[in-house]
């Protein structure tokens, strides 16, 4: 109800096809993706399939590495830091040096001859049924596309319609970059594409080389015509004098898992293909459509004010206008849109059972993307799951847990060998076949990979407090991650900063270098602010973990008495929270990481309760934002959230322009030339804007949970009004919400775990306690 009240429709809008990658609109059901160009004549349709990747089974462990430990840790503790890396790089990085990469499965092509000169042309993605539509008229005829990805069906749709019978002519092929790839007849009316990945010379892109044989996949497009003729020949379908078609293909490889790429691409696809075999299209797209508005239409989000709207003088605007248009006009709508696209997206990506989303989410049309398009631990990936929790979305974040376990043993592995440690270890990248071991350059010198990613599971377990989840699935890994850190750390001797703490050694703070008392630029440190942050976020959760679940074990006290003696915060000679051991910081330092503010956001160790590093942060980020240049991409999503955390809500705005006018593509994808699409940014705005309107937080004494909901903690004056409903609050609550005149009308909050909360409001405080199920109303003008 709130996305059609006014007449404003969730929808991405064009008068004009895709030209390139970037105007192409992304569809997907977590294993399929597609990017749809929309031509009238010539219709491109790009496809991955999420398991298609470079490479094979592999361990990137370097058998002997662990030898060079305490030789890099002596030479960093005696400031000889360039010999330290020159050595961890030299003997202790993975094998190969650089992961695999994420690939382009294969390219649909529609030819419709006689449509080169075509009138009232559009095309949009409908966000919430999850179809993008074109539309047009040629020689008098109109012609709709719909095209969707069917999680239920496990395949992607085409439908073809005209308004005058038997005037439907296409001809339909596949086509693949891969070198061993081929395209049969497969019967009258369907074609069949079968490859194999293989040997690559690289490194490029920072993605490695392989030798020998790859993974198998295979392609399967079928046509359903009604009406007139389907001929297959020669790798290509030729339809003619058809009422309609319905063109279904399926795509599959023979992954099974990170050790195993022995399976049948062809079962699979038989499998896929018999779900919609002689069903009519009407039944695939409302089968289609009711999975995806499940999860969808869970949140609505509508955010108005005096400004632009989509429409002027009655006629809807191009979304790609709209971007063009952000810094000249306010149009809070299109963060409303934007929002709302990152859910989609997530629900598009990342579906239970799938590989999570990756660097590019599921889409990619590059053999070597950038980065690899892999999934990089050191804040891309978490921020990807961002706003799963926040968003209603939680299902959505399985596929990255089903991560985490694959890595807790492959990074045994690594932990054991690099470090001599228990638990496991993640570094700053992990591909396919599920790296742990560090690569790439310094910045791979990082092991905090897997103490991050397991924060996710908390998270989630705060969003909705299942002891048997907590049992089960959360405890288990942190605890794995913990006995690695606690493994990790050391006493920093004589003559060291923080002597006699424990510290990390190697340390670094991604992705960003210092320069020292004399001017030596630098990565590696001991004990960067980020790893004190994160560890203590760890061990700090372990121990209400363990209290909640009633264990009272030795670990529990192992963890306090590492706790006594971790290093703290510190603030510099700016006022700011410092990111490195010792007061490096520079006021033209501006680097996007700003890896010392992840206790602000996502961690909750910064807070107003702790007024000295608020500020600190405050300072941190000010002088992060000297630079003349703006911050774009995925560092000004992450900027949406630090200053929502700050209640400073004008910063946050303009964080998100800066994100909508400098980094975001015409289909709202973001990138950052010349870099290619990376969908971090994306989600993190969705998150940051949640953060603006809702925050959370939880407290824990004596094994209970006392949890706080804030409302409209950072609502900018261009958003004077507004509502939502359906966000998440830790503590298992759902919230809804509505303001005119910049202040909060009324809310309704519903409690699905029964649990206490307070609800917060500028001043005012209210201690609410309900049963499952039940909501309480909340008004801000009664007594």
């Amino acid at each position: 109800m709130g996305e059609r009240k006014g007449g404003k429709m969730m929808k991405l809008e064009y008068d004009s096809p895709g030209t390139a990658w970037k105007e192409a609109l992304p569809i997907g059901n977590g294993r399929l993706g597609a990017m749809v160009f929309g031509a009238a004549e010539t219709e491109r349709i790009q496809i991955n399939e999420e398991t298609l990747w470079s490479g094979a089974p592999h361990d990137y462990n370097r058998p002997d590495a662990g030898q060079y430990l305490q030789e890099v840790r002596s030479l960093i503790f005696n400031d000889r830091i360039e010999e330290a890396e020159r050595l961890f790089l030299d003997r202790m990085m993975g094998e190969p040096i650089h992961l695999q990469a994420y690939l382009p499965f294969c390219e649909l092509n529609l030819a419709f001859p006689g449509h080169r000169e075509v009138t009232r042309y559009r095309r949009e993605l409908d966000l919430r049924r999850a179809v993008a539509t074109v539309f047009y008229e040629a020689d008098g005829c109109e012609y709709t596309r719909e095209i969707f990805c069917s999680r239920p069906s496990g395949c992607l749709v085409i439908r073809l319609s005209c308004g005058e019978r038997g005037s439907i002519a296409v001809d339909v092929s596949l086509s693949s970059v891969h070198p061993d790839a081929s395209v049969q007849s497969d019967g009258s009316r369907a074609i069949r594409l079968t490859g194999r990945t293989g040997t690559r010379k690289g490194p490029r892109n920072w993605s490695g080389s392989w030798e020998g044989p790859g993974l198998r996949f295979e392609g399967r497009l079928t046509a359903f015509c009604e009406g007139g003729s389907c001929a297959a020949g020669d790798g290509v379908l030729r339809i003619a004098e058809a009422s309609a078609v319905t063109l279904v293909f399926s795509g599959a490889t023979s992954f099974l898992n990170y050790r195993d790429m022995g399976g049948d691409p062809s079962v699979l696809n038989n499998r896929y293909m018999a779900r919609v075999s002689e069903r009519p299209y009407r039944e695939l797209l409302d089968e289609h459509v009711e999975d995806h508005k499940a999860l969808y239409e869970r949140v609505s989000i509508r955010l108005g004010g005096a400004g632009a709207d989509e429409r002027t003088g009655g006629k809807r605007r191009p979304t790609d206008r709209r971007v063009l248009d952000i810094r000249e006009t306010e149009d809070p709508s299109l963060a409303a849109l934007y929002f709302q696209f990152g859910r989609y997206l997530l629900i598009a990506s990342s579906r239970p059972g799938d590989q999570p989303s990756n660097l590019q989410g599921i889409w990619n049309e590059e053999e070597w993307p950038e980065w690899g398009s892999k999934w990089t631990t050191n804040i891309n990936v978490q921020m990807n799951y961002w706003p799963a929790e926040v968003g209603n979305l939680p299902e959505c974040h399985l596929p990255l847990f089903d991560l985490i376990d694959d890595l807790r043993v492959t990074g045994a592995r690594t932990a054991e060998l690099y470090y001599g440690a228990k638990g496991f270890v993640v570094h700053h990248n992990t591909d396919l076949w599920r790296a742990a071991a560090p690569v790439d350059i310094h910045a791979g010198i990082w092991p905090m990979g897997g103490v991050w990613l397991v924060q996710h599971l908390w998270d989630h377990f705060e969003y909705n407090p299942d002891l048997d989840f907590l049992r089960v699935r959360a405890y288990p890994a942190m605890k794995e991650a913990a006995r690695f850190v606690m493994d990790f750390l050391v006493e920093a001797p004589e003559g060291v900063k923080f002597a006699g703490l424990l510290i990390t050694n190697p340390s670094y703070s991604p992705e960003n270098a210092y320069r020292d008392g004399r001017d030596r630029r630098r990565h590696l440190t001991i004990s960067s602010t980020m790893d004190v942050q994160l560890i203590r976020d760890l061990l700090e959760r372990c121990l209400i973990a363990s209290e909640l679940l009633g264990e009272n074990s030795a670990f529990e006290h192992e963890i306090r008495k590492v706790l006594d003696r971790i290093p703290p915060m510190q603030i510099g000679r700016f006022g700011q929270l410092q990111e490195w051991p010792e007061d490096w910081d520079r006021p033209e330092d501006s680097n996007g990481h700003v890896s010392h503010l992840y206790g602000l956001y996502p961690g909750n160790q910064i807070s107003e309760d702790t007024p000295e590093t608020f500020e600190g942060a405050r300072k941190s980020l000010e002088l992060r934002h000297r630079s003349k240049d703006r911050i774009l991409a995925w560092p000004a999503a992450w900027r949406i959230a630090l200053h929502a955390r700050l209640r400073d809500g004008e910063s946050a705005r303009k964080r998100l322009v800066d994100l909508l006018a400098g980094s975001t593509n015409p289909n709202l994808l973001n990138q950052h030339e010349p870099f290619p699409m990376q969908i971090d940014a994306n989600f993190g705005g969705t998150a940051g804007i949640a953060e603006m309107l809702l925050q959370s937080r939880s407290r824990y004494r004596n094994g209970k949970a006392e949890y706080e909901i804030e409302l409209l903690p950072a609502l900018p004056e261009t958003w004077p009004e507004g509502s939502v409903s359906g966000f998440r609050a830790r503590g298992g609550f759902e919230v809804g919400m509505t303001w005119a005149e910049g202040s909060l009308i009324g809310a309704e909050i519903r409690s699905l775990c029964g649990m206490p909360c307070t609800l917060r409001y500028r001043k005012r405080s209210i201690r609410y306690t309900v049963k499952a199920g039940e909501s309480f109303q909340f008004d801000p003008f009664s007594r």
